[in-house]
């Protein structure tokens, strides 16, 4: 199982970042770092002599960079090292709750080495720094000896499935391979349940739905409760997260997850699936080299008018299509924005029902197209222009 683990000292530039290299190197499938109780070096490199003693024991910390601890790191992590009493005192000054407080602990007391802080060498000479390094790296090696076999426990999957775009079946445009996943799975993370069990019913419609271990994620999901949907993969089991429609983390909260699974270095494994921005973006004919994904246009009228505008500013500054989707029951207000306000030689692409039967996408000049054309009301759309440079 991998650890969650904080190094704390006063400034975050001496010895924390040395306690963070070394037991990163020590605890390579865990995620470490390492803050200050002060903000006197928010952003700033290690000190030149943690640098280079570090370096001198194979040990590589000049990426790292100084930061204040937060409250939230309470949530973040599973412990929290901290050099010396008047740190302790400062990070427990924070804690909303006992559960917090338990997670603070001494470094050199945790690794059995006494009651003994560890030295600031700030105000000293290099000695001092090499005395720490070699102190912080006892205390680590300690600490890695007694999480054992805890540590060298694999951890399961992270399974990213994709969803159908609509009332299709899932055999006709992903992979079998699925299905397999699906079978072997029983740990499971959807937006909504009935679509998410649902979805697991017309792939393997023998599976027993009460076997189904489900979470449950969404935009209002905390960080603190996406924290414990890894316990399964932490403990070994393998999990597929899976979205409402089309590829999870495209434009989907499951984006959050897959991250604080990577820093758990869990094994993330996506699979292949429909995407409508990118099947949007492949039946559109613009350009496909340089494009971005805008999310959602403002909603107040006005707004979403100079959204436009800067937007077509950019498309032909920097010849780049711009992709972007709205709420479905949105979708002819935004259409009449679009041909209103977009220059009449700008190409406007509408993709509308992708994969599936009433599947619509056609691309023009804005001066050809009619606001009448097609009926978009409640339809999943998505949207692209392109304007070309004169």
């Amino acid at each position: 199982m991998s650890k969650r683990v904080l190094m704390v000292c006063l400034g975050n530039i001496c010895r924390s970042p040395l306690a963070h290299g070394i037991m990163a190197e020590i605890l390579p499938n865990s995620f470490v770092d390492s803050a200050g109780t002060a903000s006197y070096h928010i952003g700033s490199p290690p000190d030149p002599r943690s640098i280079q003693v570090a370096q001198d024991n194979g040990v590589d910390i000049r990426h790292q960079s100084a930061r204040q601890f937060q409250s939230t790191d309470f949530i973040e992590f599973d412990h929290i090292f901290v050099m010396d009493r008047q740190n302790y005192r400062d990070v427990i000054a924070k804690a909303n709750n006992q559960d917090d407080i338990d997670k603070v602990e001494l470094l050199c007391e945790f690794a059995g080495m006494g009651m003994r802080p560890v030295p600031d060498p700030y105000y000293g000479g290099e000695k001092g720094f090499e005395e720490v390094f070699d102190l912080v790296k006892t205390a680590c090696q300690r600490i890695a000896k007694q999480w054992g076999k805890s540590m060298n426990k694999a951890t399961g999957k992270l399974f990213l499935i994709p969803n159908t775009l609509g009332d299709i079946s899932p055999n006709d445009v992903m992979s079998l391979s699925i299905r397999d996943v699906i079978h072997t799975t029983h740990h499971f993370v959807f937006e909504k349940e009935k679509i998410g069990r649902a979805y697991i019913k017309r792939w393997c419609p023998k599976k027993s739905q009460n076997e189904l271990s489900v979470q449950l994620l969404n935009k209002h999901t905390s960080r603190e409760q996406l924290l414990e949907m890894l316990n399964p993969c932490l403990s070994g089991h393998d999990m597929a997260l899976i979205t409402d429609a089309g590829c999870p983390g495209v434009a989907d909260p499951g984006a959050d997850l897959v991250l604080l699974a990577h820093q758990s270095k869990i094994t993330v494994r996506p699979f292949v699936g429909p995407s409508s921005i990118l099947l949007a973006l492949m039946a559109s004919g613009l350009n496909g080299q340089q494009f971005a994904f805008n999310g959602y246009l403002p909603i107040d009228k006005q707004a979403c008018k100079q959204a436009i505008k800067n937007l077509e500013r950019l498309s032909v500054n920097n010849n780049q299509t711009q992709v972007f989707i709205e709420t479905p029951y949105r979708n002819s207000r935004c259409f009449e924005l679009l041909i209103d306000h977009l220059s009449p030689n700008t190409l406007l692409s509408v993709a509308c029902d992708l994969s599936l039967p009433t599947e619509f996408v056609q691309t023009k000049r804005v001066a050809e197209w009619n606001k009448n054309e097609v009926d978009l009301h409640k339809r999943p759309c998505i949207f692209l222009f392109l304007r070309p440079s004169a």
